[in-house]
């Protein structure tokens, strides 16, 4: 087989082009291939017309596939045509776009790369390329994967905050519960801030059709989504519902540990799940409960108010609740006593979470994995930064150019 036959074969560009030339240097390690159009004719990306040449745009040199570790480039010039209105086009390719130097291959192996590696700067030095190369095939894949998404069968949503810049600033994070990806993000926290997200994201009948929004307590959130979603029931996620009332369980020991020595170290032992608690853990604790202090009092409510969560229907969440809300009162236990006034304002939303399977929990995952592109990533100049790397990695788009 003949070398020109042999890289014909390679590249796969079709019977249009044939290669005219091939320079291998081995000093640089880099294999520069020209190839030429030979068709006469070609199609109108305008008319989508089969045209006459008419002439040859400037030479160009774009990155391929490596070819034995050498770096692979394609040189070429890129035929025009002339359509029936006398305008001048140049033809469009299915290996390349005509704004970039580098092929379809080439851009396909770096989006796979850096899904694997999730940095930017290791895959350029991967591929022996710029920084700036690898980060707008990054923000093409996105763009590419926004276009394609299709958002009209969502039928549920989370909101959820994330911290950057040390905790100093906030952006929202829109989520797909159900598909465990995320839909998009934006600056700040405020009711303004969501409302811009959501109305941003959706059209007006993609949003009537969401009819579950997972969230925290967090108001600004709860407000947007009455107004923007009036139809959706608000779900407080059974981890945010914990989260509060391990705090107030905490505020109670830290009050009594002052004047009840047995209670200093123990914070994780009445946070914990008792199932987990290691053996001398669990032997602390049963003799801490002996002695019936407040805390042990506090952590009683806790678990009781677990089980609301195996009601089953609203009804019987709404009877559970109310029994366990009478008890928190008769407590006197000022700090589950404001926890459970809590409880009760955001009734609705603790209700529902009890009778469906959307949670926050997803949310809460993405959340995790964002904050490992953040770490693999060692922080971000602007938010846009930060939106572009999350869609990437976490956004399940579509995004390679096939």
């Amino acid at each position: 087989m003949e070398t020109n036959e042999f890289f014909t074969r390679l590249l796969n560009l079709g019977n249009d082009w044939i290669i005219k030339d091939i320079i291998i240097n081995s000093f640089f390690k880099e294999i520069d291939i020209s190839i030429e159009y030979c068709k006469s004719t070609g199609i109108c990306p305008k008319t989508q017309k089969e045209s006459k040449i008419y002439d040859f745009g400037d030479s160009r040199r774009i990155r391929h596939l490596d070819l034995f570790e050498y770096k692979t480039f394609i040189n070429f010039r890129l035929p025009r045509v002339k359509n029936e209105n006398s305008i001048i086009r140049s033809i469009e390719l299915s290996w390349v776009d005509s704004r970039v130097s580098y092929t379809n291959l080439f851009e396909n192996k770096v989006i796979e790369a850096l899904l694997m590696s999730k940095n930017q700067t290791r895959t350029a030095a991967f591929f022996d390329t710029t920084f700036d190369i690898i980060h707008s095939i990054m923000l093409r894949a996105v763009s590419r994967g926004i276009s394609r998404r299709d958002l009209s069968d969502i039928r549920a949503i989370s909101l959820d905050e994330k911290s950057y810049k040390n905790g100093q600033n906030y952006f929202t994070v829109l989520s797909d519960p159900i598909r465990k990806c995320v839909i998009d993000i934006i600056e700040g926290r405020k009711e303004e801030d969501a409302t811009e997200l959501l109305t941003w994201t959706f059209l007006e009948e993609q949003l009537a059709n969401i009819g579950i929004v997972s969230m925290d307590m967090w108001k600004p959130y709860m407000n947007t989504v009455e107004k923007i979603l009036p139809q959706a029931d608000i779900v407080h996620d059974r981890f945010h519902t914990a989260k509060y009332l391990n705090t107030a369980v905490d505020e109670v020991r830290k009050d009594e540990v002052k004047e009840q020595e047995i209670l200093k170290n123990t914070k994780f032992i009445f946070l914990k799940d008792y199932s987990k608690l290691s053996e001398l853990q669990m032997l602390k604790f049963e003799e801490i409960k002996e002695i019936n202090l407040k805390t042990s009092q506090a952590w009683e409510i806790k678990e009781n108010f677990k089980g609301i969560y195996n009601q089953g229907r609203k009804e019987l969440c709404l009877k559970y609740f109310e029994k366990w809300y009478k008890d928190t009162l008769d407590s006197g236990i000022k700090q589950m006593i404001k926890v459970a006034d809590t409880m009760l304002n955001h009734l609705k939303g603790i209700v529902n979470s009890a009778v469906t399977e959307i949670t926050n929990s997803v949310a809460e995952n993405l959340n995790s994995q964002i904050q490992v592109v953040k770490s693999v990533g060692r922080g971000f100049a602007n938010i846009e930064g930060y939106k572009n790397s999350i869609l990437f990695f976490q956004g399940k788009l579509s995004m390679f150019t096939y």
